[in-house]
């Protein structure tokens, strides 16, 4: 059994790191301190962000998956509203926070118990209407929609959640138009204040905001104003809604009057550039965050009547903030920040002062082994009573962690949870308990080893013989295998060189794959399947011998003649024949010359000589002595593997030559 104990400060599925921060040269000088208490949220995209202070909750939209997300203060995921379609974007909470509203991109409106979070109320605005952003002021919702009918238009209107009446606004006797759905806010103090602004990076209308009186359910404009393409991407209004704060796409922070709002000022020039998302809590306090890449500050915080920062942070692995939420009347700063990895994007939920959690610790036991489809068991222990835990699943064929079980603790802070593999290999079991607005949350895990099935894997032409500079063609068969259908193959020549890979690609429908090589020497070649999520690794191995290349050429003889029906070559007595032979070249190799002579009726051995052979692969040798006229004699060059001074190649030898002497 593995037991697993974990008592952690920033805690979810994956954790995040949280680095040290200086600044300038000199390392006494601190720079602002780094944020704490990040958590990496299990949360591909976030729309928007409210915050409940009632329920001490925050709520996110993924618009991607088209899920509603309520996290603790701490950043645990509590729940997941995940049935809804893909276009989930705006929310806001009525005044009193017991009902959450969220806009959609499919047309609708829906409602939510804040504190159930079950739904409440769901209404489609408009055939055409796609309705992105919602603010409750002057005792009514308010919603800005795109148009659906390609003329990229839109505007904003009102909802009577009691009849279902929609009526929407004209903003053209304003004098002012949007391009599709605008952003709708409210002041933090002035609930019948109503700013409408384009945000949006299309040039005719990117910058175009209005704030209303809607005090009378009506919109009666206050001011309006036009600001060129690039200065407006973000804006809220002050908590008295006398003034707007926004930013652009560049460094300046401005600030207008509500009623002029075209008239703006540089303002909260605190030398930091990319700003992101501003909020403004109801006490005045402003909070900027920053999409900086290079260790200066990610989010600033002004107190009410100031422009001066009064606390900075910097987020750690140069983090982007894409949002950042007051909790209405009171202390807490919320954030989200954004890594972007290879192939997806971390996004880490920062819980900026207020009170400091309570870390619960959490105690796992897990077994060490599993199988497919067999049920896994993991017990533990949370120290906090009754706590909601579940249970999370990763390894290397998904490597994104998703829930699979959930279970309340009890009394005495046990539980139990229970997994069916479905997907074998070194698997990761993480316990995860969200937390609330009292404890952090927190987090365990333990790593079991999935039996996979094993996968059957063969390959062809395993102690085969070829000539030298044959092209081979080899044949491996996969048998069945839950998702990965590839294989690779290696050759390894013998000899020093190291094995190289000759091609990985799928199988064909039966199963089957071929490669082809040039052979030059003995060679291994190794099939490989490295593995599924429910096939085990496999390979195969086929060794390939390949004869060296061997020739002899004898000279000097005066001539060539058949004796019966063997070929021969005759040379004279006082002429020492000269025999060169030519090997496939390798360092320290060495021929075998035999010679023999027809004696008896037999041929029989008469000399073995092992010659070295030159960085070419030849060697010559010149049969001195005394020549009997009429002897008959035979030579022929070999290669032996391992005793001509090297294994490399397979064991090959040259013709006979036949030859005799004459007067």
């Amino acid at each position: 059994m593995l037991k697993i104990r974990a008592a952690l400060t920033a805690v979810a599925v994956a954790c995040s790191t949280v680095l040290a921060v200086t600044a300038g040269a000199n390392p006494a000088v601190a720079g602002p301190p780094a944020l704490q208490g990040g958590v990496v949220l299990p949360i591909d995209d976030v729309a928007d962000m409210a915050v409940d202070p009632v329920h001490k909750r925050v709520v996110l939209t993924s618009t991607t998956n088209g899920d509603l997300h309520w996290v603790s203060y701490f950043g645990g995921v509590q729940s997941t509203t995940s049935w809804l379609r893909p276009g989930v974007t705006g929310l806001a909470f009525s005044p009193d926070y017991s009902t959450l509203y969220v806009a959609t991109a499919w047309g609708e409106i829906l409602a939510f118990d804040a504190a159930t979070r079950a739904g409440k109320g769901s209404w489609y605005v408009g055939g055409s209407l796609r309705p992105l952003s919602v603010a409750v002021a002057g005792g009514k919702l308010w919603f800005g929609y795109s148009t659906g009918d390609g003329t990229s238009a839109g505007g904003f209107g009102t909802l009577d959640t009691a009849t279902g009446k929609v009526t929407l606004h004209d903003a053209t006797v304003d004098g002012i138009s949007f391009h599709g759905a605008p952003e709708l806010s409210t002041p933090a103090g002035d609930p019948d204040t109503l700013v409408v602004a384009d945000e949006s990076d299309v040039a005719e209308t990117s910058g175009n905001v209005a704030v209303y009186d809607v005090s009378s359910g009506v919109g009666v404009v206050k001011g309006k104003g036009r600001f060129s393409d690039g200065l407006l991407r973000g804006v809220a209004a002050s908590a008295d809604g006398s003034s707007l704060i926004g930013f652009g796409t560049g460094c300046p922070i401005w600030k207008a009057p509500s009623t002029n709002p075209a008239k703006r000022t540089p303002a909260f020039n605190n030398g930091i550039c990319r700003p992101s998302a501003v909020s403004v809590n109801t006490d005045g306090r402003v909070a900027f965050g920053y999409r900086n890449a290079d260790g200066t500050s990610d989010i600033a915080i002004s107190p009410a009547g100031s422009e001066l920062p009064a606390e900075q942070f910097v987020a750690p692995n140069n983090d982007e903030i894409t949002h950042v939420a007051w909790e209405p009347g009171g202390d807490r700063l919320f954030a989200l920040s954004r890594t972007t990895k290879p192939g997806y994007t971390d996004l880490t939920f920062w819980p900026i002062n207020g009170s400091k959690p309570v870390y619960p610790t959490i105690t796992l036991d897990a077994p060490a082994t599993g199988a497919l489809g067999v049920d896994l068991e993991i017990t533990g222990t949370i120290s906090v009573p009754g706590a909601h835990v579940e249970l999370f699943e990763s390894s290397a064929a998904a490597p994104k962690p998703f829930p699979v079980d959930s279970a309340a603790a009890d009394a005495q802070g046990r539980f139990t949870l229970t997994r069916k593999p479905y997907l074998g290999g070194t698997t990761t079991y993480t316990v995860f308990s969200p937390g609330n607005d009292t404890y952090a949350p927190v987090s365990a895990s333990a790593t079991v080893e999935i039996a996979r099935n094993p996968t059957s894997l063969a390959l062809s032409h395993n102690n085969t013989i070829y000539a030298y500079g044959t092209t081979v063609t080899v044949l491996a068969h996969l048998g069945s295998t839950y998702s990965n259908r590839s294989v690779q193959f290696w050759a390894d020549p013998y000899g020093t060189e190291p094995a190289r890979l000759l091609r990985w690609t799928n199988v064909d429908a039966k199963g089957n794959l071929t490669a082809s090589l040039k052979l030059t020497r003995t060679t291994a070649i190794q099939v490989k399947f490295l593995g599924d999520g429910r096939n085990a690794p496999a390979s195969a191995r086929s060794v390939i011998n390949t004869r060296a290349a061997v020739a002899l050429q004898p000279s000097r003889q005066y001539k060539a003649a058949k004796i019966g029906t063997v070929p021969y070559r005759f040379y004279r007595a006082n002429v020492h024949p000269y025999f060169l032979t030519t090997i496939t070249p390798y360092p320290g190799r060495k021929q075998r010359l035999t010679l023999e002579t027809y004696t008896g009726g037999t041929w029989k051995v008469w000399r073995v000589l092992d010659l070295p052979l030159n960085a070419k692969g030849q060697s010559a040798f010149t049969l001195t002595g005394t020549h009997p006229v009429g002897a008959k004699y035979r030579v022929r060059a070999g290669y032996l593997t391992t005793t001509s001074g090297d294994s490399v190649n397979y064991t090959n030898y040259s013709p006979y030559y036949y030859f005799t002497f004459t007067k």
